[in-house]
């Protein structure tokens, strides 16, 4: 990095600027899709220049990126201890991995109904997909004895399985964002936890 001074005070120059960046694009994801939004828009928004943003990410998607997974992936940290577990019957961790995933959506209601409501954002509808998708696959790399049985590879399987699940959690996530205000959480739930599949979930019957 070409900017001097102790570790530590470059240390807290960088997460102001990232607080920044993170800060103007929710903000602007909130008014239009993130492909409609130019890195003038956001430097401008952010208050950096244009050398300092590249040294964050390549695009303001990028950056958008990098807010939503964090919270995404706290939500799927939790999923993953509760199945790997295998304590809670299946109906149990499905709504609370539901419930966890709507306190997401409504923490960025603004960012989803823009992009998503309207399918105006392939970008961010394929932030949800690669993210339901990569849950999936990470559950079925730990136990590869959940995968069900079927024609082709193992890995082929685990890979469909997963991308299969994803498109579908993020289609639901979708349907539902295209509710008006204020929207019914337990109907996401029930929806999430009648289509999600059981086998996903270990239970003390599953083989180790």
């Amino acid at each position: 990095m070409a900017e001097s001074g102790p570790p530590a005070e470059l240390d807290a120059r960088v997460r102001r600027t990232r607080g920044r960046l993170f800060e103007a694009v929710v903000r602007l994801a909130s008014e239009r899709p993130v492909e409609d939004i130019a890195v003038a828009d956001l430097v401008r928004a952010a208050r950096i220049n244009r050398t300092t943003f590249y040294k964050h990410a390549s695009s303001p998607a990028q950056v958008l990126e990098q807010v939503l997974y964090a919270d995404l992936d706290r939500v799927r940290t939790a999923w993953i201890t509760d199945v790997t577990a295998a304590e809670l019957p299946v109906a149990v961790i499905w709504e609370r991995a539901s419930r966890l995933l709507l306190d997401h959506l409504e923490r960025y209601d603004r960012v989803y109904t823009a992009g998503l409501v309207g399918h105006r954002s392939a970008i961010l509808h394929r932030l949800l997909v690669d993210h339901f998708t990569m849950s999936v696959r990470t559950v079925l790399d730990r136990d590869p004895g959940l995968l069900p049985a079927g024609e082709g590879r193992a890995t082929w399987r685990a890979a469909a399985h997963s991308a299969f699940l994803g498109h579908g959690e993020a289609g639901l996530v979708e349907t539902w964002l295209s509710l008006p205000s204020p929207r019914d959480r337990d109907l996401f739930v029930s929806a999430a936890s009648a289509a999600l599949p059981g086998w996903l979930v270990p239970t003390s019957e599953t083989p180790a």
